[in-house]
């Protein structure tokens, strides 16, 4: 009976996910960046295992950001996955361009201006 409750809730979670978690990044497996980025996407790049990701800014700007996942570059970034399939980025980034914005490994904004930090 606990396992048929555990199955239901988790097929539930997932037909909401698409509704609860709007602001929150998905994952595309990809070879090569794609010409055109979409927003709220977090490409993989690589043939099997992902050695670098890239997503359009958060901010709105329209710039690609493009993260090193192999752990000898520096600086390098790791992405994790949650029990819904959702990716996160660690750590958070921090950009210093004259936006000047942070946001978290999800993709939400964490501080925008001169004064952000994560």
């Amino acid at each position: 009976m606990k396992k048929l409750i555990q199955k239901a809730r988790s097929a539930v979670r997932k037909a909401l996910q698409p509704w609860l978690y709007t602001d929150r990044l998905r994952s595309v497996a990809v070879d090569e960046l794609p010409d055109s980025v979409a927003q709220r996407r977090l490409y993989l790049i690589g043939n099997g295992v992902p050695w670098s990701a890239a997503l359009l800014c958060p901010c709105g700007c329209g710039e690609v950001i493009q993260l090193s996942l192999l752990p000898d570059d520096s600086p390098s970034w790791t992405v994790s996955f949650d029990r819904d399939g959702l990716p996160t980025l660690s750590p958070s980034v921090w950009r210093t361009n004259a936006v000047r914005i942070s946001f978290c490994g999800t993709g939400e904004l964490c501080g925008v201006g001169q004064g952000a930090h994560v």
